[in-house]
């Protein structure tokens, strides 16, 4: 079987990258640290540029201490052009090509910090990104960030992921990200007074704004209530309690339910009392009691109606409506529900009147 190896013809930086500046070290060629990410070169769009990188681009994605550069391959024929060589750029100090002579990285201390480390994170400081870079720069001098061939010194191989964080962090190659309650407290430390009564202004502007907003669509919405929703009027009870029989001790109209009832209570002569409905039968207008003229007068067409409720004059076509009207215990009552008419010979019907 023909020897084949593997060669990279896409590389890409899945979500996650924390700008640790490790890839660009490894393999500047097709990575670029920027202030908030790290981004893929142009050129290395291109599959013949990154086959000519595999070793260093696999380096670079096995040194990224969140895994998240990613790559695709593909089997070629012929010996690996590269052999051993990823293993020399690994143990090599940074800078040195592949190919150069290892030199051997020290073992991570296990008692007190060798003077390496202490001169390493002596002087150096994490390198911050971001919104809080140009606060903290103003409130503290930056120092340099470690050479590369003194972390890579410091950096044993094969070290665990958090081994190389503590490194990288130590020396200034992690871009540690400004919490937001700290940007907060940066921008509210260099805030003046006029810096504060600017944001006050804008914010009572803005609840005028949004409160003028919340009233006229409340307008709004009543209006459309009242143009589309049925009114519904209150009516009275059909059945209401009239009073006691010597409320309506002699013949003749008691009126005091009219406007609220929309009824007479008629004390005819005889002893019988009785309950008018004060719709007019032409048109349904209210018609008045003329005490003096003893009689009902339409204001509208000027019908007109004896006490007892019989048309006489005008265009009324028949007399007025009785309700029906009974004892309930001491009080009279009234159901407005239940209609007679004189000329069908309802009037003699027992629910029509009572006797007093």
């Amino acid at each position: 079987m023909a020897e084949t190896h593997q060669e990279v013809v896409k590389v890409w930086i899945a979500p996650g990258c924390i700008v640790c500046d490790s890839c660009e070290t490894d393999c500047p060629e097709v990575f670029e640290v920027q202030e908030e990410t790290c981004i893929i070169r142009p050129e290395a769009a291109s599959s013949e540029f990154t086959k000519k990188l595999t070793p260093t681009i696999k380096i670079a994605a096995e040194g990224c201490p969140v895994d998240v550069i990613k790559f695709d391959t593909i089997e070629v024929e012929g010996p690996d052009p590269w052999e051993g060589q990823e293993q020399e750029a690994a143990t090599a100090p940074a800078g040195a090509g592949a190919g150069h002579a290892a030199a051997p990285a020290a073992a991570i201390p296990k008692g007190p910090p060798e003077p390496k480390w202490a001169g390493l994170l002596a002087h150096s400081q994490i390198a911050y990104r971001g919104r809080g870079e140009e606060a903290l720069a103003n409130a503290t001098p930056r120092s340099a960030r470690a050479p590369a061939e003194a972390v890579a010194a410091a950096m044993a191989p094969g070290a665990p992921p958090d081994a190389q964080a503590a490194v990288m962090v130590g020396s200034g190659f992690v871009g540690a990200h400004v919490s937001v309650a700290d940007r907060i407290r940066d921008r509210a430390e260099g805030m003046t007074r006029r810096d504060v009564g600017i944001i006050a202004g804008v914010s009572v502007v803005l609840f005028v704004a949004w409160g003028a907003l919340a009233a006229s669509l409340m307008t709004y919405l009543a209006a459309f209530q009242a143009f589309f929703v049925p009114r519904v009027t209150k009516e009275p009870p059909s059945i209401f309690r009239a009073g006691r029989p010597n409320d309506f001790p002699v013949p003749g109209v008691y009126t005091q339910h009219k406007a609220s009832q929309g009824v007479w209570i008629i004390h005819l002569p005889g002893g019988r009392l009785a309950a008018l409905s004060t719709t007019c039968t032409h048109l349904g207008c209210i018609p008045n009691w003329l005490s003096n003229d003893d009689k009902f007068k339409c204001p509208c067409h000027g019908s007109g109606f004896k006490m007892t409720g019989v048309n006489f004059e005008g265009p009324a076509p028949r007399p007025l409506e009785r309700v029906k009207v009974y004892r309930k215990g001491e009080f009279v009552m009234i159901d407005k529900s239940k209609r007679f008419r004189q000329e069908l010979g309802q009037w003699e019907s027992r629910d029509s009147y009572i006797e007093v």
